[in-house]
């Protein structure tokens, strides 16, 4: 059983040997990158329905978010997102 830090990664090609998930897609994984954060974005099916699994390899976290979840962010102020940046993670 993987870590639950370790990406699970779908069908990967022979050999493969990257950090990411190469895209697979519309069923691969998503990555999404810059220079100060990266994460890997995918849809998974669990026992109690679909969620999106957000995993953050610099920082090995991960979060799965259900609709409800995801739909509860769609109408949250700016702001709030702008008070979450301001968190120091992990402190």
């Amino acid at each position: 059983m993987p870590e639950p830090s370790d990406p699970v990664i779908e069908h990967p090609p022979i050999g493969d040997m990257s950090d990411y998930p190469v895209g697979g897609g519309n069923d691969g994984p998503i990555v999404v990158a810059n220079e100060f954060a990266d994460v890997v974005v995918r849809r998974v099916e669990t026992r109690n329905g679909m969620r999106l699994d957000i995993w953050s390899p610099r920082r090995g976290t991960r979060v799965m978010l259900d609709a409800v979840a995801l739909d509860c962010l769609s109408f949250q102020e700016p702001e709030l997102i702008t008070q979450l940046l301001a968190r120091n993670p992990g402190q």
